[in-house]
């Protein structure tokens, strides 16, 4: 037995499996999110490359295995992010039960899910863009079920998540040239550019993110709020490993200042544009965009402060997306259309939904109290020990953001109805009431939870 075959190829299969159930909600979520638990604990517990015994039994889980010349490598330092990976899948498939995603969600996402897992256990690094770009295929089944038309949000998402595969592919051969030639500065420039905009387009930076709020206004939100959180969570740590492996990118002087600069016009355009939506599942797109940003930053840092503030806002990162793309799906199937008239009076209608987007959106605002607001925090001490200008300008995006939350607060509490009645089901209320405990004890007790994904950046050896 091997780490690939077990986190890589057993997935995949259950993937193909699970096209067989996939009208069959309840299989299918049983199935999928059972497997997802059960590979987070093993890669929580079990260690790679080390005898284990069990009585008279003793095994030993190999590292890697060759397909078609290829290697694919799961160390014991990959065991962080497979928990992570995982444990994430656990919850969005098993909420999806009663998000109702639609059929595909369950095998595709799954598959989608391995295919992310093979790409960064792949060697060479340049077969992981052909894997990513599988995982992105993929993703438009479910985004845009048979039957349903292709938004152009959609196709924007396509488009640019394509185009950033022949720039990766000329950043690795543009790499091999300078281990070559070290000192030719006009190859360092190309490959700067090169992995620049591969990168860019694959994490929808500045100017590249219009699709974002497209492709989350016209798609089922939980499909979205999936897609963007598990392709750009993986592609983050891919550019860390890119980082991590070539000394010319990683010495760039310049690197730093774009990373901080690019973040900045993030959250500052996101948090704008998310103070003046009226279309609550736009605003979860510039949400998403406003918390990339945050993350550019941290690791434009370029510090051990950074590094450790982009492993520890993951969870909250995830927990606010999981939770937000959650209620807008409730309100959606309760016939509530997410726009702020819409949501008008909801707090007394679906006050569980109601009060967990809340809760969701003030977190991936930072807002204080909340799983967000120590990262934040974090960040933004470095940023003014750097850059006046730049906390400036961060304070005004996060600000603007925060006035998009009161806007939605405020049409919430505008009484439509004078009683007060619960329209969520039971679980849907249950679900809702433990993501928000989740984010406020994370957000009240963060040195509990969050030093434990600091395991996560201990591969980097060389961004220490």
């Amino acid at each position: 037995m091997s780490a690939p075959i077990l986190f890589i190829f057993l997935p995949g299969l259950m993937a193909v499996a699970l096209l067989f159930v996939m009208r069959q909600n309840g299989w299918a979520t049983g199935l999928a999110s059972a497997l997802c638990l059960v590979l987070a604990l093993l890669a929580w517990q079990m260690p790679i490359d080390t005898t284990i015994q069990i009585g008279p039994l003793s095994f030993k889980v190999a590292s890697a295995i060759v397909i078609f010349g290829r290697r694919f490598v799961l160390q014991n330092t990959d065991r962080a992010f497979l928990t992570l990976v995982y444990s994430l899948g656990f919850v969005w498939f098993f909420g999806a039960n009663f998000a109702r995603p639609g059929r595909l969600f369950w095998p595709f996402g799954l598959g989608m899910i391995t295919l992310l897992v093979a790409a960064q256990a792949v060697e060479p690094f340049l077969y992981a863009a052909l894997l990513i770009e599988m995982a992105v295929l993929l993703s438009i089944p479910m985004l845009n079920p048979p039957g349903r038309p292709v938004g152009q949000g959609s196709l924007r998402y396509l488009i640019m998540q394509t185009l950033a595969v022949p720039f990766i592919l000329l950043a690795g051969w543009t790499s091999t040239a300078i281990d070559a030639s070290p000192n030719d500065p006009l190859l360092l420039l190309q490959g700067a550019i090169f992995f620049g905009l591969g990168f860019a387009l694959w994490l929808a930076v500045f100017p590249f993110y219009t699709w974002v709020p497209l492709l989350t206004s016209e798609t089922n939100p939980y499909v979205s709020g999936f897609v963007l959180s598990f392709i750009p969570g993986v592609v983050f740590f891919m550019a860390l490993g890119f980082l991590d492996t070539y000394t010319w990118l990683r010495d760039n002087p310049n690197l730093p200042t774009v990373f901080q600069l690019v973040g900045t016009l993030m959250v500052v355009t996101g948090g704008i544009w998310a103070a003046f939506q009226n279309d609550l599942k736009r605003a979860f797109g510039y949400a998403v965009i406003f918390e990339s940003g945050f993350a550019l930053i941290s690791l434009g840092l370029h510090t051990t402060v950074g590094l450790e503030a982009f492993a520890t806002a993951l969870v909250p990162r995830f927990l606010g997306l999981v939770l937000f793309a959650f209620t807008l799906s409730l309100f959606e199937q309760a016939g509530i259309k997410p726009t702020l008239e819409g949501v008008k009076g909801s707090v007394r209608r679906m006050p569980f939904a109601s009060s967990a987007l809340l809760i969701a959106y003030f977190s991936m605002g930072g807002l204080p109290l909340l799983a967000g607001f120590p990262i934040r925090q974090a960040i933004i001490e470095a940023v003014a020990g750097q850059s006046i200008p730049l906390l400036s300008w961060i304070l005004i995006g996060s600000s603007s953001y925060w006035a998009g939350g009161f806007r939605v607060l405020a049409a919430m509490v505008n009484a439509v109805q004078p009683n007060w009645e619960i329209g969520e089901k039971w679980f849907s209320a249950l679900m809702c009431s433990a993501g928000i405990t989740a984010i406020v004890l994370i957000g009240l007790l963060p040195g509990v939870v969050l030093p434990g994904l600091l395991d996560l950046i201990q591969v980097y050896s060389h961004l220490k």
